[in-house]
């Protein structure tokens, strides 16, 4: 598993759409979705996920077993996360902002112990930190 992470409008994708060229992939954007599909075989990219689970979950444990378990049905040498850093900066007063980013953060930590890379775009540069 490929992480690429970064700050919102950064180039995280098309940092990734440059990386994979012609290569066939699956593009997932899952803040448009209600449940995470069951990933096919091959390249798989799936991005959006702080907006599908701010639409969909309000249980962290819920939350956090439904993205793992996509990861775990995923071919791991061939699943891309393309993941939104909103974990830094001010605190949110709303109580839903607080519980996505304190969720997404301990998601994060979880996902980014089982990849294999992992690399940060900032403003369209990158850095291979695994």
């Amino acid at each position: 598993m490929h992480i690429f992470f970064g700050g919102a409008h950064n180039g995280k994708r098309e940092y990734v759409k440059r990386l994979l060229g012609e290569k066939e992939a699956e593009w997932i954007e899952a803040g448009g979705l209600e449940k995470l599909p069951h990933p096919r075989r091959g390249t798989v990219v799936l991005a959006g996920m702080e907006s599908y689970l701010s639409k969909n979950h309000s249980v962290e444990e819920e939350a956090v077993s439904d993205v793992m378990r996509f990861v775990d049905a995923a071919d791991r040498d061939s699943l891309v996360l393309i993941i939104t850093d909103i974990g830094r900066g001010i605190v949110p007063v709303d109580a839903h902002e607080r519980w996505l980013r304190d969720t997404c953060g301990r998601l994060n930590q979880r996902l980014f112990k089982k990849a294999g890379r992992i690399t940060r775009i900032w403003y369209g540069l990158a850095e291979e930190i695994r």
